[in-house]
């Protein structure tokens, strides 16, 4: 029986270590990782990892397919050089290191109930009634049962289960029912007063007022174009491709890294879209800009001489929307409502196709590869919509 050594980065003693595994073939087909450590402690030295295969006998790898663990089949499953990753990346499949990141959680809730189960008897009766046992969201559960069928995938692919079970998805919130603003309120909230902006959106006494401004411009901004918070804190100077066109083209990633890519995108498929500006939000944006504030970035939007923070950004705005009589609890008002807002104001105005691309929801039709010579060749068509856009906004 052929073994083979390889390294793992882990955690030892608070410190990153590399330690040594080993991978073999077992009687079934099936690929078995196990660490060449012993008695709980890793294998830091590569002559002990080999001396330690030398004293391996094949009978005592054998293990019938019957008898594998969860724990022990989807070992390193998410990690960054897994098997499991490189096959996916080969078949065009690439996940961004936060998405990896969080499969590698839930598939740790998943071992940490599952992990001792003989691999074969995973039943997802079973797995649905231990989701159903925690007050989580059906969204939650959903993610948890996507690699909950990435594992049955694997499974059946080694002839682990001789067949794949049907996993059927939680239902998810009617997004109908997400809170929007109605047009009232975003013409209480958004007047045309340089003054009266700031009054409305003054909630700390210690900001001063163009502050305030500033931030009643980004969340007009925000909600006149269906941004993202992570992209409009991502924004710079130079993605104003024209006065009234803006290049969506990066965002602010989980970790607080601002990336060439969208959500769900990816380094070569990655979500660039165009959003055009309506004349009331250009004339904040030049508002804001005759200010002459101090800028220590090239970021159009900062507080504290930094671009904002996204737990800030959604709290300030919960804040500023309770001052003004919007009750965000009740009616389910979070920084993501303005995107529905925007949804259900524009699809009665402009063609759904148009829409989409404004939104960056790409229809089958649509290139998987996108540059800025490719996006922005749809700008004269999104154009067209400008006075209807206009009109909406005013």
């Amino acid at each position: 029986m052929v073994k083979h050594l390889y390294q793992r980065t882990l955690k030892h003693n608070g410190k990153s270590v590399k330690a040594w595994y080993f991978w073999y073939y077992d009687e079934d087909g099936k690929q078995v990782r196990k660490s060449c450590g012993q008695n709980g402690k890793p294998c830091l030295l590569k002559r002990e990892a080999l001396a330690y295969l030398d004293s391996l006998k094949d009978d005592e790898l054998i293990t019938k397919k019957s008898k594998i663990t969860l724990r022990e089949f989807c070992a390193g499953m998410y990690d960054a050089d897994s098997r499991y990753l490189t096959k996916l990346k080969n078949k065009g499949v690439v996940f961004t290191d936060l998405t990896r990141r969080q499969k590698a959680t839930y598939l740790r809730y998943i071992l940490d109930r599952f992990g001792d189960f003989p691999a074969a008897d995973l039943d997802i009766g079973i797995v649905d009634d231990w989701l159903l046992e925690w007050n989580r969201s059906n969204s939650w559960r959903n993610n948890m049962l996507a690699v909950v069928y990435a594992i049955y995938k694997e499974l059946y692919a080694y002839k682990i289960i001789s067949r794949m079970p049907e996993i059927e998805a939680y239902k998810r919130v009617d997004q109908r029912g997400k809170g929007i603003l109605i047009p009232d309120e975003i013409k209480r909230l958004f007047p045309a007063d340089y003054d009266a902006i700031c009054r409305i959106w003054k909630v700390n006494d210690f900001d001063p007022d163009y502050q305030n401004y500033v931030f009643a411009t980004m969340i007009y901004l925000i909600l006149s174009t269906g941004m993202r918070n992570g992209e409009a804190r991502a924004i710079k100077y130079d993605q104003f491709i024209k006065r009234d066109a803006l290049l969506i083209n990066a965002m602010f990633d989980g970790d607080g890294n601002r990336v060439s890519h969208l959500k769900k995108g990816n380094e070569t498929n990655k979500k660039w879209r165009i959003a055009i500006l309506p004349e009331k939000t250009i004339n904040m944006l030049e508002t804001m800009h005759s200010l002459q504030i101090p800028h220590s970035t090239d970021y159009v939007f900062e507080y504290g001489g930094e671009p904002y923070g996204g737990e800030y950004l959604n709290r300030h705005f919960k804040r500023v929307m309770q001052h003004n009589g919007i009750d965000v609890q009740e009616r389910n008002i979070t920084l993501h409502s303005l995107r529905y807002t925007y949804n259900t104001m524009m699809k009665r105005e402009i063609s759904g196709e148009d829409l989409r691309l404004m939104l960056g929801h790409t229809s089958e039709r649509m290139t998987a590869h996108y540059d800025r010579s490719v996006i922005t060749d749809n700008l004269p068509g999104l154009l067209t919509n400008k006075s209807i856009i206009d009109a909406i906004w005013q």
